[in-house]
């Protein structure tokens, strides 16, 4: 899934099941397609690197700073599924 020397691309963005951004009343969060996939998210964002998420065909690029902010003031979560019905969460 890595190119360039470690660095993600658009045409390797994340899979993800969903994604909410910007939803006052719900929060943001952001759910991946698999648990290896949100660790290394986190690692990425966490080495100031911004990621890509693919939803339905269609890829969005999430910017590092924005992320970041959100992670530590927990106004974000990352999950991801882990079996059907299963959720696991990291803020």
């Amino acid at each position: 899934m890595m190119s360039l020397g470690g660095i993600r691309t658009a045409e390797n963005a994340y899979k993800v099941e969903s994604f909410r951004m910007g939803s006052k009343s719900q929060g943001d969060q952001i759910v991946f397609a698999s648990l290896e996939d949100m660790e290394q998210a986190y690692k990425d964002i966490d080495n100031g690197r911004d990621i890509y998420i693919e939803k339905d065909g269609v890829v969005t690029k999430l910017l590092q700073p924005m992320l970041t902010s959100r992670i530590y003031d927990g106004s974000i979560v990352l999950s991801a599924r882990v079996s059907p019905g299963q959720t696991v969460k990291e803020q």
